[in-house]
């Protein structure tokens, strides 16, 4: 008998660590509640990373995304979501035990997996909660990545707690122990220093006070706005993934329960909350809403706004609910583009309404990325000819941004007609400053527009991230500043087009040309003059969009420039004018 219970329990041993999964609990455990004071013993303090600091949002380029494989519980993901992802970026597999690697690649072939796009790294894990103790990523002052390392809230996980700072070894980048009590299914941020999470931070954090909960969040993560809400769902789990979602700087998608509901206030209030909030763009974001009435309708699972946008792909949590296909819609609707990508739920890891496909996956942010910072001209806009935009682009591949490659693509529409794409050059500026124009806007008219960008590492960047099919808009107002129509011709009148002495007058060299900025001699071989009256900054470009010369020309009306040692080729002058307005000239040097 006791060789039977013996040989029993090998067989069941051997089932477990070689397949067999075992359910995982996500909520906060009596074991947690139990070692709850051991959080603030494994508190870490470290030294924040030097300002200014950007923390990086799912949405941005990603390299890869991060999945776990806790030793006897398996993936908590379909092989669906794991292909598909394969298809799109490296996947990175967190596992105990290189010994691990062949029977984990193995099953994953097996299941359609292409593993030449699967790769390991090994460091214990307790769960496959990827998204709550995952890395997230900043980029400190000196443009290096690193992680934000906050303490994992749930001690009776102390490998999942330890490895943030596996990752940050394994991508070989900056780690930062964040001294806070936090989780990564409670947190959302927009790259541009806007952030949001539910209460809990503070709740778990109760010895300190909210304002220092904030100063900590700014000083690790350069968040300047912290969105701290109530938790609608009133739930045990209490983090913002389970009902609400930033889908880019300026929209925000948010649950929705029946009218009438338990709690349908509460998510109204949140909605509000959101529509009524300024964006870190200036706008009022865009609020999306999803039906999810799996919390108040007996069997149903929901889970829509816990999905995962990975580059241009959005995967969304599907269960077979008959709302399934509308909550795909309203992400179409709201991410025109994207390939938006239904997931079902593995029957042996099913999604629930508080634990889905988004609390199982991390996106990897792309190391190299090529990043732009704009800030968009949007809304209603008083009438001007010229708009013009300027953008911070910096490589953190290390290489060199392709001049030419930097444009603004925009489309003027006029009394319903749509023009087709046009595009205008955009030049360096100095520092990581670009800047371009659109012209010849005509009044009450709407622009669409986006920003493009390439670097020699073979990376782009469009601005907004998925570029032509869902653009910037702004609209143009009347143009109420126009010539007396009863004496075009009279010279006393001060709109005359003709005056050269009217400060508006666009035509006469008094107020503002091009011609007045001229380079001669142009082809030059050694020396060249650039006109400059009126002029404050004049700057010389090479075609790598890096600086040659930089020099204040305030009260001069000419500068001489040294060309005699530069590589031939053509060179951009970029002149400030006292009015802000750029000139740009080429000079071809030879």
């Amino acid at each position: 008998m006791k060789k039977l219970i013996l040989i029993v329990t090998l067989l069941l041993t051997m089932g477990i660590a070689f397949g067999q999964e075992q359910r995982l609990i996500y909520e906060k455990s009596a074991e947690d509640v139990l070692r709850w004071h051991e959080l603030y013993e494994r508190m870490r303090t470290g030294t924040p990373p030097t300002a200014p600091v950007v923390n990086v949002a799912e949405f941005e380029p990603s390299q890869g995304v991060l999945i776990a494989y806790p030793q006897y519980q398996g993936f908590g993901i379909p092989y669906t979501l794991i292909a598909q992802m394969a298809e799109i970026v490296p996947v990175t597999i967190a596992i105990s035990s290189s010994n691990q690697q062949n029977q984990i690649r193995n099953t994953l072939q097996n299941n359609g997996v292409n593993v030449n796009n699967v790769n390991f790294v090994v460091g214990a894990v307790d769960s496959y909660w990827a998204r709550d103790f995952g890395p997230w990523f900043v980029i400190d002052g000196n443009d290096q990545f690193g992680v934000a390392d906050f303490t994992y809230n749930r001690p009776s996980r102390p490998n999942d707690d330890a490895h943030m700072a596996v990752m940050a070894q394994y991508l070989n980048i900056n780690h930062y122990d964040f001294p806070l009590v936090h989780t990564g299914g409670n947190y959302m941020t927009d790259g541009y220093g806007m952030s949001a999470s539910t209460d809990l931070v503070f709740e778990e954090n109760d010895d300190l006070t909210e304002a220092q909960v904030r100063q900590l969040v700014n000083d690790y993560l350069g968040v300047e706005t912290y969105h701290v809400t109530i938790d609608p769902q009133g739930d045990y789990i209490a983090h913002i993934d389970c009902w609400g979602k930033f889908l880019d700087v300026d929209k925000v998608l948010i649950a929705q329960l029946p009218q009438g509901a338990n709690r349908y206030q509460e998510y109204e209030d949140v909605a509000n909350y959101f529509a009524n909030a300024t964006s870190s763009w200036g706008n009022k974001y865009q609020v999306y809403r999803v039906f999810e009435p799996g919390s108040v309708v007996s069997n149903a699972r929901t889970p829509y706004t816990n999905s995962l946008i990975l580059n241009d792909h959005v995967f969304v949590p599907v269960t077979g609910a008959s709302y399934d296909d509308d909550a795909i819609e309203v992400y179409r609707q709201a991410m025109p583009g994207y390939t938006i990508v239904p997931i079902m739920e593995k029957s042996s890891a099913p999604w629930e309404n508080t634990d889905a496909l988004h609390c199982r996956t991390h996106e990897i942010a792309d190391l190299g990325m090529l990043r732009m910072v704009h800030y968009p001209t949007l809304g209603a806009q008083p009438f001007d000819s010229v708009f013009t935009f300027s953008a911070d682009l910096t490589a953190y591949s290390g290489e060199n941004i392709i001049a030419d490659s930097t444009r603004i693509h925009y489309r003027i529409i006029s009394e319903g007609d749509t023009t087709q794409w046009l595009t205008s050059q955009m030049y360096p500026t100095g520092g990581k400053t670009w800047q371009g124009s659109i012209e010849g806007i005509t009044d009450t008219c709407e622009v669409q527009y986006y920003l493009a960008s390439a670097d020699h590492s073979g990376r782009f960047v469009n601005h907004p991230y998925i570029g032509a099919p869902d653009p910037h808009i702004f609209t143009v107002a009347v143009n109420t500043n126009t010539d007396d129509p009863e004496d075009p011709e009279d010279p006393e009148d001060p709109e005359d087009p003709e005056d050269p002495e009217d400060p508006e007058d666009t035509t006469g060299i008094a107020a503002f040309d091009e011609a007045a900025y001229a380079i001669a001699p142009n082809p030059a071989s050694g020396l060249f003059v650039v006109n400059t009256p009126g002029a404050t900054e004049l700057t010389v470009f090479n075609t790598m969009g890096q600086v040659v010369v930089h020099q204040q020309v305030v009260g001069m009306d000419a500068v001489t420039v040294n060309a005699t040692d530069w590589p031939a080729g053509t060179y951009v002058v970029a002149i400030v004018t006292e009015s802000g307005k750029v000139v740009r000239k080429k000079v071809l040097v030879q």
